[in-house]
């Protein structure tokens, strides 16, 4: 068996967090379409509950709220926690990728829960909800330069990277 290559273990390592990434942000993207499309064919499933909306609405600010403070406490961090760390770039990366799944699971929860409620009411703006935390989820993408700036990589943790 072939002992992988050092300098192309972090670099592999980024990539599958990327991948990663993508397919959260994309599935989360790909359901709020999927609602889009029910509601218009067939309606909200539960129209009785639009006499609740203004409630659901202000029920979805604190939730989100709730949810974006500790999305952002959490992966500072834990991410902070990585960038002090004496750990090699590949320890220092994987503390990084548990920061951002904590991240993204504390985004997606006012994610789903507002397209679940823009499913029952059909009221667009559980819509607009969803979309900002996929734009939080977007804001944290872990693209090369940005993971350098986080965790405030060297030069040579830099070029291992590339």
């Amino acid at each position: 068996m072939k002992k992988p290559d050092s300098l192309t273990m972090p670099k592999k390592n980024l990539q599958g967090t990327l991948i990663l990434f993508s397919f959260i942000v994309t599935g989360v993207f790909l359901l709020m379409l999927i609602a889009v499309f029910i509601n218009q064919a067939k309606g909200p499933l539960a129209p009785e509950l639009k006499k609740y909306h203004t409630g659901f609405i202000w029920g979805m600010a604190a939730l989100s709220f709730v949810c974006l403070f500790a999305a952002k406490r959490v992966f500072s961090k834990k991410a902070g926690d990585a960038k002090k760390s004496l750990n090699s770039l590949n320890d220092k990366l994987n503390q990084h990728r548990s920061a951002l799944i904590r991240y993204l699971a504390l985004c997606e929860v006012p994610a789903f829960v507002s397209i679940i409620l823009f499913m029952f009411t059909g009221n667009f703006i559980f819509q607009v909800y969803a979309a900002i935390f996929l734009g939080f989820m977007l804001a944290v993408a872990p693209i090369r330069r940005r993971v350098v700036a986080e965790l405030e990589l060297d030069g040579q943790q830099q070029k291992e990277l590339e």
